[in-house]
């Protein structure tokens, strides 16, 4: 018996030695051997027993769509690589040697005024997410070309052994707008709308959400400001998003009828950074005119480019006349509010999308009592067709929408597929008004606007005094196309004209030349998995 017994198991043995056969490659041979007579029944069974033994304890390794992932037998357990890198150029109508003198680019202290045609590694990040135990969920995720000191993305764990109800404790995307949460693996254009750039985005939290039905989602979040513990008091920040997808719960196939509304408020105070590009810098005479500010909001044009397009500052301590012995003992309050609605029709591969939100941003210095205050309007609205007929429906859950899932993918080595084909257009509005600020003469009257502000008089690249009658329309026209190679590998493009409707000088550049719009062309070679 134990010669029958060694036969079949060496037999068994020869076939899975690799360890990368199919996962019955020995049961099929024993049972095999078994039919032939060569090993009884109560043999075939012996074999069979140590074989399951050694299966149940052997992790699994996966390969889906690209993405790698080792997981335990029971499948409770899992780790995953996780990683992207977004490649991009931009081509801009504006650049900094059209404006001023020869010594303008010299001046320009932020360097970030106008938007210049150049390379950029936009992202490039390289994590591990997974589960444990079945009910928690992980990431870790670092950003390799982040600031110094702060290359941590995401990092959190999140209780996940119920779906209506989950718990999210660590550094996140906060609950707010949907453009906001879609991965930037999966927007619809090179980059996102005015409406990401006032989200709360990824901070330190906890989330109380889930899907108490089919179709329906909702999040309420507690965050902190800064990247880390430098706060001055206790803050309270909130968010929150409810979303409902009419189709999803009614089983419309080839669909999305999705609406939700969300909103953050937030009560924090700010340590003013000190800033040495103020309006009253003399640079000939070596004045930098060094003050400390901080921001109540700051808006870009697309892509990233003439910065800042909108910004409020308020002034912190002034460190040109003596108080530089105040630096980090006064702090500048904050009180935000904003609420947005959102919505998504899709039937096939067409799908339109919309945002719109509103709120008040305040700030106040506490111990002069110098602040601003303003109202903000954003809203977008973009039409998407996938030429290659992949359906939107297969890339919407859980109230978000995620990659196109792609029908034929590019195979790089063969020649062969098609991958995935989308255009798209899209319009996008940013607003501010009802502008208060209050000066204190101590401080240097410098809480400012600076942008493509209208204040009803001479064009300047920062404005001061009370803000009264000043507002701020700025309307931008984007085209796009998108070819998803495969689910690793895509490439896209958009062309983006911005109106600014009036006059408006690029802040920190010595000359007085001007301009009214803007017109962008931005590329992206993108890897991921």
């Amino acid at each position: 018996m134990n010669n029958k017994i060694l036969t079949g198991a060496v037999s068994a043995a020869v076939l899975s030695v690799s360890g990368m056969v199919y996962a019955d490659t020995t049961e099929d041979l024993v049972n095999a051997l078994v039919t032939k007579g060569v090993l009884t029944e109560e043999e075939g069974a012996l074999l069979s027993k140590g074989h399951d033994k050694k299966k149940a304890n052997t992790p699994v390794v996966t390969n889906k769509g690209g993405k790698f992932s080792i997981q335990s037998a029971d499948g409770k357990n899992e780790i995953a690589l996780t990683g992207r890198m977004h490649f991009d150029y931009r081509n801009s109508d504006l650049d900094d040697s059209d404006f001023g003198n020869s010594d303008a680019d010299d001046y320009d202290i932020d360097t970030k005024s106008v938007s210049a045609s150049e390379f950029e590694m936009r992202r490039a990040r390289i994590g591990i997410k997974g589960k444990l135990d079945g009910m928690w969920k992980y990431d870790v995720v670092l950003n390799a070309n982040g600031k110094s000191g702060k290359n941590l993305d995401t990092a959190s764990l999140t209780w996940a052994a119920m779906k209506p109800f989950q718990i999210q404790f660590g550094r996140f995307k906060q609950a707010f707008n949907l453009e906001g949460l879609t991965s930037s693996n999966d927007i619809d254009f090179v980059e996102r709308s005015f409406m990401n750039q006032i989200s709360p985005h990824k901070k330190l939290g906890v989330a109380f959400k889930g899907e108490p039905t089919k179709g329906m989602t909702y999040a309420l979040t507690k965050y902190q400001e800064g990247y880390s513990n430098d706060t001055l008091e206790n803050e309270n920040n909130y968010s929150g998003r409810l979303t409902y997808n009419w189709a999803e719960a009614n089983k419309i196939k080839d669909s999305i009828f999705h609406v939700g509304i969300s909103g953050f408020t937030e009560d924090y105070s700010a340590r003013p950074k000190t800033s040495s590009n103020g309006s009253s810098a003399d640079i000939e005479n070596n004045d930098f005119g060094a003050t400390t500010h901080s921001t109540l909001f700051k808006f870009k044009s697309a892509g990233r480019g003439y910065s800042p397009l909108a910004m409020i500052n308020v002034q912190g301590e002034d460190l040109r006349n003596g108080g530089a012995s105040q630096k980090g003992k006064t702090a500048n309050h904050h009180e935000n509010r904003f609420a947005a609605l959102e919505g998504i029709f899709a039937k096939g591969p067409f799908k339109i999308q919309a945002e719109y939100g509103q709120g008040k941003f305040e700030g106040e210095n506490e111990v002069s009592n110098t602040g601003a205050e303003a109202d903000v309007k954003i809203g977008y609205i973009s039409a998407n067709y996938i030429l290659t007929g992949e359906h939107y429906s297969k890339s919407y859950k859980g109230g978000k929408m995620k990659g196109i899932k792609v029908k034929n993918p590019f195979d790089f080595e063969k020649g062969t597929g098609t991958g995935a084909w989308e255009i798209g257009a899209r319009y996008e509005y940013l607003g501010v008004d009802d502008i208060e600020m209050t000066q204190a003469s101590s401080l240097g009257s410098e809480t400012r606007m600076r942008g493509a502000f209208d204040c009803g008089g001479a064009v300047a690249d920062t404005y001061k005094g009370t803000g009264a009658g000043c507002d701020l329309d700025v309307h931008q026209y984007s085209i796009g196309v998108k070819w998803i190679a495969n689910p690793n590998v895509l490439a896209k493009a958009s062309l983006t004209y911005s109106d600014y409707g009036q006059d408006v000088m690029p802040p920190d550049i010595a000359g007085s030349d001007t301009f009214d719009s803007e017109t962008l062309l931005q590329t992206r070679i993108q890897w991921m998995f």
